[in-house]
């Protein structure tokens, strides 16, 4: 059925992306020899694993460092338990909290991408920052997680030819364990902001399946300085009696050619379809 073969893909096509791309998430932690990167920007290098201890040095954002050793020590940042590490920098060792090391660093030609989690309240959200050219200021987003139990995975591209940005950064929520619910959304850097452009599902139940994907110009089914926009969703079911197995389905595609133009997504294609969707 299509259906089950829908969920299929959507379950390989995630794990082959899971493999190269490395898992970010709230239970993520470094280890002894693990190399990081400075997600706080004139972060205080400490003698101890305290806030209140002397400043060795002062850390901006991007700066590598080696770890030394994660301690048993925790302090609340950002809403967060993070554990103190002992690192080293250059010829000094001393001690940062966890939630000022980026989960991660992915480049991309002339721009670094750093992320952490802040969590208020229930809410989840996914810290990004962005450096182009080594230069300062950094850029930020700050958008709501999936959920805490979702890892995700973040992806750097250059414009993929869409004209007025420089970068197209994705946050993939990585499927739920033995689940094919996954995701995520974009951001758009034009060396101005870091712009949150869209949300994205797939996602697939029993009887049900859907997802979202986009298609940017150098892609396979890219229009020029267009961004094609593609919603599929499906129903199916089978229903068995003495005689006979009966079995029925029904999908449906929805294709929108979008613009970015003046930071914004035009038409907004959520917005559009269920305008639609009341005019008919």
């Amino acid at each position: 059925m299509k259906k089950n073969l829908f969920l299929l893909l959507i379950l390989f096509s995630n794990f082959l992306f899971a493999q190269e791309c490395e898992y970010l998430g709230i239970d993520k932690e470094f280890e002894t020899g693990d190399l990081a990167y400075m997600f706080g920007d004139n972060v205080r290098l400490r003698t101890e694993p305290t806030s209140d201890s002397e400043t060795i040095s002062l850390l901006k954002i991007g700066q590598q460092v080696d770890i030394v050793e994660k301690t048993n020590i925790k302090n609340n940042y950002n809403g967060i338990e993070f554990p103190w590490y002992k690192i080293k920098y250059g010829a000094k060792t001393g001690y940062i909290l966890g939630g000022l090391i980026s989960l991660t660093e992915v480049k991309n030609n002339n721009i670094r991408c750093y992320v952490s989690l802040e969590r208020i309240e229930s809410k989840l959200y996914i810290l990004t920052r962005v450096i182009s050219d080594s230069k300062m200021p950094y850029y930020e987003n700050k958008s709501e997680s999936f959920g805490d139990n979702n890892g995700f995975c973040l992806k750097v591209f250059d414009n993929k030819g869409l004209e007025g940005i420089n970068n197209i950064v994705f946050i993939n929520y990585l499927p739920e364990s033995c689940g094919a619910n996954s995701g995520g959304y974009y951001l758009f850097f034009d060396n101005k902001k870091l712009h949150k452009v869209i949300d994205v599902v797939s996602r697939g139940d029993i009887g049900f399946w859907e997802s979202e994907n986009l298609h940017f110009p150098k892609d396979s089914l890219g229009v020029k300085n267009k961004i094609i926009y593609i919603k599929e969703k499906g129903e199916d079911s089978e229903s068995e009696s003495k005689e006979n197995k009966t079995t029925w389905e029904k999908s449906s595609k929805i294709k929108i050619e979008l613009e970015w133009n003046n930071n914004e997504l035009k038409p907004e294609p959520k917005t559009f379809i269920n305008q639609a969707d009341r005019s008919n």
